[in-house]
């Protein structure tokens, strides 16, 4: 009996199962690779944080049929401490009809500029439609409004916010930050790695081992947020392992 169960315990460091081993897992990670890579681009609508049961869901699904989910509301604010003058009225009156040629603006959603009750402000509201991305396509819209109210008179200050605005602003925040921690992590792991082994090679066994834990990870979450009703976002999140800005 302990010669079998030395035999078979030498098995798995074989000299021919060693590479099977390996095999196999490069057969996993060429078929769990696209799941693990759409999960990476998965929607960071609200909705996608909670269960469909949610009255938060539901509410937004009843909104969706009145209005598309598609368009954000921006807010352009024209401000100077000392009062409006008349050149500022006149700019914003430009801009606003300007705003009407922002790409994915809906035709006759330009209300404003309206003036505050204090005489040292005026807001223009417009609807922009960004698409099925949403607020990924925010920062072209903005970019465009900004193009139209830079060149304010001189004192007036001017700003894009509501929902298009924050949209652009997190895009801005949180671009290349899942990345940039990422590369941080593993540099940081590495040099770990290399003072506990003392090798220049060992230290790629656990990188690599920790890379396709990730992978098959994200892929199973991916497969079960498709054909298990989960939540993609909120199944990453416990899991620890979502990516900062599409999950």
């Amino acid at each position: 009996m302990s010669n079998i169960a030395r035999r078979l315990a030498g098995i798995p460091a074989g000299s021919w199962t060693k590479w099977l081993v390996v095999g196999f897992w490069v057969v996993v990670l060429v078929f769990l690779f696209p799941s693990f890579k759409k999960l990476t681009h998965e929607d960071n609508e609200a909705k996608q944080w909670l269960a469909a049961s949610a009255e938060s869901v539901k509410v937004l699904d009843v909104q969706s049929r009145f209005e598309s989910p598609n368009i954000y509301a921006g807010v352009v604010i024209y401000m100077r401490p000392s009062g409006l003058t008349a050149a500022d009225r006149a700019k914003a009156v430009a801009d606003a009809r300007r705003f009407t040629g922002v790409p994915g603006v809906v035709p006759g959603q330009v209300a404003g500029p309206i003036p505050s009750a204090d005489g040292k402000a005026l807001v223009t509201v417009l609807q922009v439609n960004l698409g099925t991305k949403g607020g990924d396509n925010a920062n072209n819209a903005v970019t465009a409004i900004h193009a139209i109210n830079h060149s304010n008179p001189p004192g007036l200050v001017s700003y894009v916010t509501g929902p298009l605005g924050i949209a652009a602003d997190g895009n801005n925040v949180f671009k290349g930050i899942g990345g940039t921690l990422l590369y941080a992590a593993v540099a940081v792991v590495i040099v770990i790695l290399l003072i506990t082994y003392r090798s220049p090679v060992l230290w790629l066994l656990p990188v690599i081992s920790s890379l396709v834990a990730l992978t098959v990870a994200g892929a199973v979450i991916d497969l079960l947020a498709a054909h298990a009703g989960l939540s993609a976002s909120c199944t990453c999140w416990c899991l620890a392992r979502a990516p900062i800005t599409r999950c």
